[in-house]
């Protein structure tokens, strides 16, 4: 059998490695709560089917044709940009309201809790503003 896909056999791989290693740990030492035993044979499950598509897509020339040309195709990329800008717009937006109430409930109580919720966020801000002004001077010289 010839493999076609090497990172979709490598992926299928370690999915279904993580599936059997969860479905063990599950009969070794089950949880006392009936859902979360549920939940975590359900994942389990649903990683175990994942990773057999996976490896199977590997060893088929025309699944693997058609994961290369979806993985490549414009639109594709295009929404994944897309939703990749939106979702850091969201982050950053729930980052800062984070902080604005870090920094109320530590003018309120004083309270040590209420400015660790300032200042983490505040870290990461201040990080995405770093990284953000690097990445535009690097689009503006190489593109």
């Amino acid at each position: 059998m010839k493999i076609y896909n090497k990172k979709g056999l490598f992926a299928g791989i370690f999915l279904i490695l993580l599936a059997c290693c969860g479905i063990f740990l599950d009969f070794r030492s089950p949880d006392s709560n009936t859902l979360v035993q549920i939940r975590d044979s359900i994942i389990s499950i649903f990683l175990l089917l994942m990773g057999l598509n996976s490896f199977w897509r590997a060893f088929s020339k025309k699944a693997s044709k058609e994961d290369i040309i979806e993985k490549y195709d414009e639109r594709n990329r295009l929404i994944e940009y897309k939703s990749q800008s939106r979702m850091l717009d969201i982050v950053y937006a729930i980052l800062f309201v984070i902080m604005v109430c870090g920094i109320i409930g530590f003018k309120l109580t004083a309270n040590i809790v209420w400015g660790c919720l300032f200042v983490i966020p505040g870290f990461l801000l201040g990080l995405f503003l770093i990284i953000q002004i690097f990445v535009k001077f690097y689009y503006e010289k190489y593109e």
